[in-house]
């Protein structure tokens, strides 16, 4: 019997000990909670006969990050740079990107370091960097009379307006639309923490383990004059919709908000989502 109860009690020991080093673990790693890459292609563009072709550029630190451009079927509208999510890449984004050339528009998208065929390991810092040396690119790519819209999905809505608020190339740009985009590194850290019951009780101490240096929220005022366009959905199950409300009235002149209907991934499989964006794209100068 007293064996019994030592064993017990050194068994709620060893296991205290065990949780205590999973949240160090936690503690430690959680920035990269940000990016899961996805390096397979389930699909490429030939799926749906596409043109394109492999694009690559070097980062300012070495590393060589890859990324494709769909050709417009025949280019009457103008080029678009598409950032993804943190869950997808070049490939999974298809869904959300293919039909963009039948409309007239070049499509540019890349992946962050770790994804796809891009070197490297996704952090904060360095992937911020590097959607600057995109964004350089394109632009670099364009006739003079031409500006370049950006399009991000999710966390890539999130770091391009950071990015574009801070870019030394924002007057090549048109416009910023932002998909289902969180305001807060912290608070939707906390928001998808709150949804486990695993991490329900320490929801806010390891939401403060995230760099917030990037807020959206401090940035978005910062890219007027730049047109931008905010896209939420109600039923949007990762991102609630106050951060789209945030953003908005945080934002500057010119700007827009639309509601879509919408999960949080496959915003542009349905037709009135995608005439949200284009009529949008009709009233831009």
């Amino acid at each position: 019997m007293v064996f019994s109860t030592l064993n017990f009690y050194l068994g709620i020991r060893l296991m205290y000990r065990y949780f205590f080093l999973f949240l160090i673990f936690l503690l430690t790693s959680c920035t990269n909670y940000l990016f899961v890459p996805v390096k397979a292609y389930p699909v490429t563009p030939d799926a749906v006969d596409m043109m394109h072709e492999d694009v690559y550029i070097r980062s300012v630190d070495g590393l060589m990050l890859h990324g494709w451009k769909l050709f417009a079927e025949k280019k009457t509208a103008g080029t678009i740079l598409f950032f993804h999510g943190n869950g997808d890449n070049v490939s999974t984004q298809l869904p959300n990107t293919f039909w963009l050339p039948r409309e007239g528009y070049d499509v540019y998208v890349f992946d962050y370091r770790g994804y796809g065929e891009s070197e490297g390991i996704a952090e904060l810092d360095t992937t911020i960097r590097d959607m600057e040396s995109m964004i350089a690119y394109v632009a670099g790519q364009l006739p003079e009379d031409e500006k370049l819209i950006v399009i991000g999905h999710s966390l890539g809505g999130s770091m391009a307006i950071y990015s574009v608020a801070h870019s030394a190339y924002r007057d090549r740009i048109k416009a910023l639309v932002t998909v289902e985009a969180f305001s807060d590194y912290h608070d939707v850290t906390q928001d998808v923490l709150s949804k486990s019951w695993l991490f329900w009780l320490f929801q806010w101490p390891l939401s403060f383990t995230i760099d917030n240096t990037y807020r959206p929220l401090d940035s978005v005022a910062l890219i007027t004059p730049i047109p931008i366009l905010i896209l939420h959905s109600k039923s949007d199950e990762m991102i609630d919709m106050y951060h789209a409300d945030r953003l908005f009235e945080a934002a500057g002149e010119p700007k827009m908000f639309a509601l879509i209907d919408s999960n949080h991934s496959n915003i542009f499989i349905k037709p009135q989502n995608r005439k949200v964006l284009l009529d949008y794209f009709s009233k831009l100068h």
